[in-house]
C-alpha cells in the first residue's frame, strides 16, 4: 500500500548498515501533512540527495530536509496529503505475501505432558507460538505447526504405576483423560515418596518401556489418543490448530542408538565412573544416557531434530519454550553443531517469561480448561450486568445479544481477554496474573479490540448505501484531521507486521491495534455517516471505516483471536 514511498529507501538514501523494520507514518501535532523519518547514509552527499528527492518525487513529497547530527541524523519527508491518502486507501491489501524462495519454518509450541496440568507456561507457549505461525504464514513462509507431547521419561513409570494402583479402567481415563492421568501420577508419586520399593518399580517400568521389554502398551496408546482428543477441545477454544502431533515416545531405542553412535563416532561421548554418558558443552558435562541405560529429554530432542530435518527440510526450527529451558536449548544447539549437523545454526529458541499466580478464583490447581471456563463465566456475569445500561456508546461492554442464549459470544470474549492480557506483555517479562486485569473492560484490553470491530462492522452493515470495492479515494471529501491520522495508522500496518515478526514480539502488534482502535473511534465520533447529507461523503467515510475494520480483523486473526460481529 505504500510502495510509492518505500522505493525511496535505496542504499544511496539510507545506507547498507541500516535495517529499517518499518516506515512509521505520522502527523505531527498541528501539521496538515503526514511525515516519515529515515536514517541518512553518512557517506551520502546531503545536498545532492535532498535536491534529487525534491526534484524527482514532487508528486509524493511536499518537502524534504535533514534533522539531527551524527548517528541521530534523520531525513524528514513531508508527504503530499492527498496523494498519500489515495495511495494508502486505493492500494490497500492484506493479501499473503509471496516470496521468491519460500522459507520452510518449523514451529514447536505448546507441547504439554500428558501426566501434568496444562499450565500457564503451556498457555503462553501455545498463544505465542500460534501468533508466530500466523504472522510467518502471512509473510510468505511455509509453516509447519508441531505439538511435541511429553509421554516419556521416568515420570511415566510413575504414571503407569498410578493407573494400576488406583485400578483405573480405560473408560475411566477416556471420560476425563488429562485430569485422571494427572491424579494417577500424583497418587503414585506421593505413595513412592516414602516407599523405595515403589520408586524402584517406577524406574523399572520406564526402563522396560524404553527397552521394548514391556508388552502391554496398548493402553498407553489409548491414553495418548484420549489426551489428544481432550487437548483439541482446549485448542479449539483458543483458535489453535496443529499440522502435526509428535510424541517423545516415537523416538525409540533405534533412534537413540543412532544418536549415541554418531556422538561416539565424533569423539564427543564421555563415559563417567558412575556409568553415565555425557557430552562436554563449554564447562558443563551434559548427560545423554543414564547409568541404567535409559535416555533423557535432551537425547530424544537430538533424535527429534535429526528426524524433523529429514521429514521437513526446514530453514528454521523454532522452539517456543519458557526462559527456564535456555540451558537445554543452548546444549541442543551446541551438541548439534559438534555433531556436524549443517542445520545446527537454524535452531531458534523463542523464550518467554513466567506467569505467576494463574489459578481459578478458588485457588484450584491450574488446568487451562478451568481457566477458560472461569474467564467465560466472569465475562458472562459482566455482560449480563452491563446489558441493562441505556447507551452502548457510554458503556463499551454493553451487549446487543442475549448472552445467556449465545454462550459463544461470552466464550470468545473471555478467551480474547485472557489471550490479549498475555500477548500485550513483552515476551521476556515475568508477570503476576490478575483476574481483574485480565478481564478489564476499559482501557487497552482485548474487549476494546472486539468492541471496536463490532462497532465498525455495525456502522458499515447498517449504512443506507454500500461502498463498492473499487470506490476510489477522494481526499477532498475526507478533510478531517482524524481521517488523516487513521490513514497513517492503516499505512503503518505492513511495517508493524514485519517488525513484530523480526522481533518475535506480539506486543508490537497488540499495541498497534490499540492505537488503531483509538484512531478509528475518534473518527466515528467526528465523522458521522448516518446523518451526513452528502452521499459522496458518506461513501468515502464508509470506505475509510471498512478499510480500518479489515486491518483490525486481520490483526486480530494474526493474534489468534476470533473477531465478533456483535457483542
Amino acid at each position: 500500500m505504500t510502495a510509492s514511498y518505500t522505493k525511496l529507501a535505496s542504499n544511496k538514501l539510507i545506507g547498507n548498515k541500516f535495517n529499517i523494520a518499518r516506515w512509521s507514518f505520522h502527523v505531527p501535532k498541528g501539521a496538515l501533512q503526514p511525515e516519515v523519518h529515515l536514517p541518512v547514509n553518512s557517506g551520502a552527499d546531503e545536498k545532492v540527495l535532498l535536491d534529487s528527492i525534491a526534484g524527482n518525487y514532487k508528486e509524493h513529497i511536499k518537502d524534504v530536509y535533514s534533522q539531527g547530527e551524527g548517528k541521530r541524523k534523520r531525513l524528514v519527508m513531508r508527504l503530499c496529503r492527498n496523494q498519500f491518502m489515495e495511495n494508502v486507501l486505493n492500494d490497500f491489501s492484506i493479501q499473503r505475501r509471496i516470496q521468491e524462495e519460500t522459507p520452510k519454518t518449523l514451529i514447536e509450541f505448546s507441547s504439554p505432558n500428558i501426566a501434568k496440568p496444562f499450565h500457564a507456561g503451556h498457555l503462553r507457549s501455545a498463544i505465542i507460538g500460534n501468533f508466530l505461525a500466523n504472522i510467518y504464514h502471512h509473510l510468505g513462509h511455509d509453516v509447519v505447526k508441531l505439538n511435541y507431547l511429553g509421554d516419556w521419561g521416568t515420570q511415566f513409570g510413575f504414571l503407569k504405576m498410578g493407573v494400576e494402583l488406583k485400578g483405573l479402567s480405560r473408560e475411566d481415563i477416556r471420560k476425563n483423560p488429562i485430569k485422571m492421568l494427572y491424579k494417577a501420577y500424583v497418587y503414585a508419586y506421593t505413595q513412592a515418596s516414602t516407599n523405595e520399593e515403589l520408586q524402584s518399580r517406577a524406574r523399572t517400568i520406564f526402563s522396560d518401556m524404553e527397552q521394548g521389554k514391556l508388552k502391554d502398551l496398548d493402553g498407553w496408546t489409548d491414553y495418548r489418543s484420549y489426551t489428544v482428543d481432550e487437548l483439541r477441545k482446549v485448542y479449539d477454544r483458543l483458535g489453535i490448530t496443529f499440522d502435526q502431533y509428535h510424541w517423545e515416545s516415537q523416538y525409540g531405542i533405534g533412534d537413540i542408538a543412532h544418536v549415541v553412535s554418531r556422538l561416539q563416532e565424533n569423539g564427543l561421548l564421555i563415559t563417567q565412573d558412575d556409568g553415565r554418558k555425557v557430552v562436554k558443552v563449554g564447562p558443563r558435562n551434559i548427560p545423554i544416557v543414564k547409568s541404567d541405560g535409559s535416555t533423557l529429554y535432551l537425547t530424544r530432542d537430538i533424535a527429534a531434530l535429526i528426524d524433523r530435518h529429514q521429514r521437513f527440510t526446514f530453514d528454521k526450527a523454532i522452539y517456543v519454550v519458557d526462559n527456564a529451558q535456555s540451558d537445554h536449548f543452548a546444549a541442543l544447539a551446541s551438541i548439534a553443531q559438534q555433531m556436524g549437523l549443517p542445520y545446527a545454526s537454524d535452531i531458534v529458541h523463542v523464550k518467554f517469561g513466567r506467569v505467576h499466580g494463574m489459578s481459578t478464583r478458588k485457588g484450584n490447581a491450574v488446568f487451562l480448561s478451568d481457566i477458560l471456563d472461569e474467564a467465560e463465566a466472569l465475562m458472562r456475569h459482566k455482560q449480563v450486568k452491563k446489558s441493562n445500561l441505556h447507551s452502548l456508546l457510554e458503556d463499551r461492554t454493553a451487549t446487543k445479544v442475549d448472552v445467556i442464549n449465545n454462550p459463544e459470544v461470552t466464550s470468545t470474549l473471555g478467551t480474547t481477554a485472557v489471550v490479549v492480557n498475555d500477548l500485550k506483555q513483552r515476551r521476556m517479562r515475568d508477570y503476576d496474573f490478575s483476574w481483574d486485569k485480565a478481564l478489564q473492560t476499559d482501557g487497552d484490553c482485548g474487549i476494546k479490540l472486539q468492541y471496536t470491530h463490532c462497532r465498525l462492522w455495525s456502522l458499515v452493515k447498517n449504512a443506507d448505501e454500500c461502498c463498492p470495492d473499487n470506490e476510489q479515494c477522494q481526499p477532498k471529501l475526507l478533510p478531517e484531521p482524524e481521517a488523516l491520522h487513521l490513514i497513517c495508522e492503516i499505512a503503518n500496518y505492513d511495517g508493524i507486521l514485519t517488525e513484530a515478526a523480526d522481533k518475535q514480539e506480539a506486543c508490537i502488534l497488540v499495541n498497534y491495534l490499540f492505537g488503531l482502535c483509538n484512531a478509528a473511534n475518534r473518527c466515528v465520533q467526528t465523522m458521522n455517516v448516518k446523518n451526513e447529507l452528502s452521499k459522496e461523503k458518506r461513501i468515502q467515510r464508509l470506505k475509510l471505516f471498512n478499510t480500518a475494520r479489515s486491518v483490525l480483523q486481520h490483526g486480530m486473526q494474526i493474534l489468534g483471536l476470533k473477531p465478533l460481529l456483535e457483542m
